[in-house]
């Protein structure tokens, strides 16, 4: 079997480990953003160079058991979806199967690869931030900073002693590396901290277009955002103005719900500049897709269908422009832990919402084509919480009581005043 039938065949194949390096904020390496952060990735930038790592023991003898079927540990969250819901190494796959014959098949016995070239980059520039959202922490956020130390164990170690973290050795460092493959690279995945507060990003975004104008690259890649969409700019430099110079921009807009339980769920938002944002982009004639990217829990389960349905009214957003992610860690916000009549609850009003999507008209009155893929992501998010039979009990009640309370009382705040439909949760998560 010649190593393009291997991959082919492979249940736990993935393109990635052939044309990316994952790099996150503290400066360890990866397969991509969704490797398990308790797994040892494949190197880290404070010790060595990208091209170093790429070829190291680890990386080649990950692509040889991706191409032979052998389960990857780190690959958890791809592998909990098998059978449930779609892996994002299948996304991955078809995204990228243009380029899988040609790369794979440059393979070497030992797993090397004879250049590095990355297609597509993923590069975590620092942790800066101005949302402290309750799902994430101080190793993607400086606001969160604070907040940790408050409330930390002081009998564990201190993983984050200090606010702002960077990759490299220097704060450059990451750039410096990255600069070399803009030539090749098809695809850019920014996301942070929050990428708009980023000058790194902009200077990237710069430099492309320079690429282009003298003649090194003929094409533009296609730009894709993870944003908070709190801003637009960087002191003078607009991310609009750069974006009219790009053929695609996708912007993932992180909204985790609307109004006062998206300024709860994540503290920094002000719902309002959210819209005027998204107007604002909506009118600038640039070449952008946007979308919303909604990291799903219990908490915000039920807001999740009503966005969706007021931005789809408003004319906000095309309805299929939607991801459902569905949260795995921190494990007390899983959809898999809660009682099964609350689950009961929340897929019905998925239900209601995928019948509802199958007869939306336009102002003409005529019907809207929503994808199969769209209604597959509420389909598939049911799917995953029913995968846990957790009987009539929250699992993780104990640990939602101890932080989400703890969180609460720092911030002063009420969850049950912000999120009324849960209030028959009481028992479980109101400290007596």
């Amino acid at each position: 079997m010649n190593l393009i039938e291997k991959a082919s065949t492979s249940k736990t194949f993935c393109i990635y480990p052939w044309i990316h390096q994952y790099v996150d904020p503290t400066g360890d390496v990866k397969p991509c953003c969704l490797y398990n952060p308790n797994k040892e990735g494949t190197g880290n930038l404070k010790d060595n160079s990208l091209k170093e790592i790429w070829n190291n023991d680890i990386n080649k003898q990950m692509r040889l058991d991706m191409l032979n079927g052998v389960t990857i540990q780190g690959c958890s969250k791809c592998n909990s979806r098998e059978g449930i819901s779609t892996p994002h190494r299948d996304e991955a796959n078809q995204i990228w199967h243009h380029t899988i014959q040609s790369v794979v098949e440059q393979t070497n016995d030992n797993g090397s690869l004879p250049t590095h070239q990355l297609k597509y980059i993923d590069a975590r520039f620092n942790n800066l931030c101005n949302f402290k959202c309750r799902t994430c922490g101080p190793r993607f956020s400086t606001s969160w900073y604070d907040d940790y130390q408050t409330t930390r164990n002081e009998k564990i170690p201190d993983k984050f002693p200090k606010t702002l973290l960077y990759p490299g050795n220097t704060k450059e460092h990451l750039l410096e590396e990255i600069t070399e493959h803009l030539q090749y690279v098809e695809r850019i995945y920014f996301a942070g901290g929050e990428p708009m507060m980023q000058v790194d990003h902009y200077l990237i975004l710069e430099n492309l277009i320079n690429l282009k104008n003298i003649g090194v690259i003929t094409k533009l890649p296609v730009i894709i955002y993870s944003t908070n969409f709190s801003s637009l700019k960087l002191g003078n430099r607009s991310a609009i103005d750069l974006w009219k110079q790009f053929p695609s921009v996708v912007l993932n807009l992180s909204i985790d719900g609307s109004y006062e339980r998206a300024e709860y769920w994540r503290k920094g938002t002000n719902w309002n500049d959210i819209i005027d944002n998204l107007k604002t982009v909506k009118n600038a004639g640039a070449s952008t897709q946007m979308c919303i990217n909604y990291t799903l829990s219990w908490v915000n389960a039920f807001n999740l269908p009503d966005l969706h349905k007021e931005w789809i009214t408003l004319d906000y957003i095309n309805p299929n422009k939607i991801n459902v992610n569905c949260l795995d860690d921190p494990n007390m916000y899983s959809l898999k832990g809660i009682p099964t009549w609350k689950k009961k609850q929340i897929e019905q009003k998925f239900l209601e919402h995928i019948d509802w999507l199958r007869n939306i008209k336009s102002n003409s009155n005529r019907y809207i084509k929503v994808y199969d893929r769209t209604i597959k992501q509420f389909t598939d998010a049911i799917s995953f919480m029913n995968s846990f039979d957790s009987g009539n009990d929250f699992i993780y009640k104990e640990n939602f009581k101890e932080v989400n309370n703890k969180y609460d009382r720092v911030r002063d705040e009420d969850f049950l005043k912000v999120f009324t439909e849960h209030t028959d949760m009481i028992k479980f998560i109101q400290e007596r």
